[in-house]
């Protein structure tokens, strides 16, 4: 069963309670796109996308990947 709190931000957060886990999963969801944004917010969306899917001029994809999972991400 899941939980849905919604933060004073306007962030959901969702939880689920699995017994005899003995591990913790996070993740980020963005619900709207770069259409969405105010001027102060602009590219905001974008940057996320390159982070997440395509990396930095430094790291691809993959290597994000692996330096997130070396960190327990």
């Amino acid at each position: 069963m899941y939980r849905s709190i919604t933060l004073p931000n306007g962030a959901k957060l969702l939880t689920e309670f699995v017994p005899g886990a003995r591990t913790a999963a996070l993740g980020f969801f963005v619900g709207t796109g770069s259409r969405h944004e105010r001027a102060a917010e602009s590219g905001a969306a974008h940057f996320i996308e390159h982070m997440s899917f395509k990396g930095t001029q430094r790291r691809d994809a993959g290597a994000l990947a692996r330096e997130t999972d070396a960190i327990g991400g």
